[in-house]
């Protein structure tokens, strides 16, 4: 038994080749780290935050603990998602913000990586840390989460396109990263495969989150990769502070609450896999129609799509007025994380549909088709001013549907200000 699950968590053989295999080494690793985030954000948002939601005081402060730490977690795959970003721009590419609506559908992803949306439970915590275990360190997955079949990424040719890399841990992926950026080093030479502006990444005088760097050459590339790991699995010191041993840790304190109260229900009966639009495949999804429920996740659905919008108008900056631009737009993506987080909030509480009695709704995180940079200055700045005006206009309708979305509609005036001074 123990030498089967020591061979099931064998790592694939990691496949080495030219900038074309970079780039898409580099997609998937943002793919990667936005579901995961979005993942995190949608069992943090699940867990219960008002003091008549049933719980005692002292799983109040708990569960309050819990959702600040996921939510910390997931601004770390913020953080991750935007070196990656960076790793782009420093050879050469763009930053890739576009991925998969959820579930993401077998064959995407490893079949080891199943990426859905899931309420805040003990199936979920235990996939959460499956997700970010270590590498060569066997974990259960939660129930329900695996594939019907395994399978595995192949191609019967590699050749002039990139290749598949399958991966069983997260950090494998980035080992590959790690040898592919080395070997196009040595292909290529440093001063070759660098050749993207510095001035157009995003670093710490734009953004203040751990680890943010910019990144122009291979010393500075192999750091950030170092950092993504030690953040998610841990260091070889085993960092208590890494997100596979902060999920360990909620899990028992889960197991202590739920041993002293067997009722204990920290989190809304949120569906799984919620969606804003009529499934043509309807199974492990819950298509989200109760009328108030819809027109919040409409909305939610907005805000998260204009928060990509000015990440995205961050990148690729240069010029006089650049670093400015940057930090105006990760600051405006940062105050819109606060209206999505309050959005997301009140769904969990609404009921999804009255063909799902007692199943509540939940944030989709819906796609744009498309999340390319808009044109700069004039144009940029008209476009998201007319949005932002929107989405205040969206929150001023919605102020009466929930309590929590009462004066949603003023960071959005002062954003609209914002943009409108510009």
């Amino acid at each position: 038994m123990e030498g089967a699950r020591e061979a099931a968590e064998q790592e694939p053989e990691i496949l080495v080749g030219d900038r074309e295999q970079l780039f898409h080494l580099l997609a998937e690793a943002a793919e990667i780290e936005h579901t995961l985030m979005c993942s995190y954000l949608y069992a943090a948002f699940s867990l219960k935050t008002r003091t008549d939601d049933g719980l005692t005081p002292e799983e109040q402060e708990a569960v309050g603990r819990w959702r600040e730490t996921i939510i910390s977690v997931a601004i770390d795959e913020m953080a991750h998602l935007l070196l990656v970003a960076n790793l782009s721009i420093a050879v050469g590419g763009r930053p890739h913000f576009a991925r998969p609506n959820f579930p993401v559908a077998p064959g995407y992803f490893p079949s080891g990586v199943v990426v859905r949306l899931t309420p805040f439970d003990r199936d979920t915590l235990d996939h959460f840390i499956f997700l970010e275990r270590p590498k060569g360190m066997p974990h259960e997955d939660g129930e329900g989460f695996a594939h019907e079949e395994e399978y595995v990424r192949e191609e019967a040719h590699h050749g002039l396109m990139p290749s598949v890399q399958d991966y069983r841990t997260v950090s494998h992926l980035y080992e590959a990263l790690r040898e592919n950026l080395i070997a196009c080093t040595k292909r290529y030479g440093p001063e070759a495969l660098f050749i993207g502006p510095v001035e157009g990444q995003v670093g710490p005088d734009a953004v203040s989150l751990e680890g943010v760097a910019v990144i122009s050459d291979l010393n500075s590339a192999v750091q950030a990769i170092d950092l993504i790991v030690e953040q998610g699995e841990g260091s070889p010191e085993d960092r208590e502070d890494s997100h596979y041993r902060r999920f360990v840790a909620i899990r028992g304190e889960y197991d202590a609450l739920s041993r002293a109260n067997p009722a204990f229900a920290p989190a809304w009966p949120v569906a799984t896999n919620p969606v804003m639009r009529r499934p043509p495949e309807p199974e492990d999804k819950v298509f989200v129609d109760e009328p108030s429920a819809a027109r919040v996740l409409d909305f939610a659905n907005a805000i998260y799509a204009m928060l990509l919008r000015l990440l995205v108008q961050a990148f690729g900056r240069t010029g006089a007025d650049a670093a400015k631009a940057k930090e105006q737009h990760i600051g405006a993506a940062i105050g819109l994380m606060h209206v999505l987080a309050r959005a997301a909030t009140a769904l969990a509480s609404m009921p999804a549909s009255a063909d799902r009695p007692a199943t509540n709704a939940g944030l989709s995180f819906t796609m744009l088709r498309g999340v390319e940079p808009f044109f700069g200055g004039a144009a940029e700045r008209a476009l998201i001013a007319e949005r932002l005006k929107e989405l205040r206009g969206g929150a001023l309708a919605l102020a009466g549907a929930h309590p929590d979305l009462k004066g949603l509609d003023q960071p959005l005036a002062a954003l609209v200000e914002l943009y409108e001074a510009r």
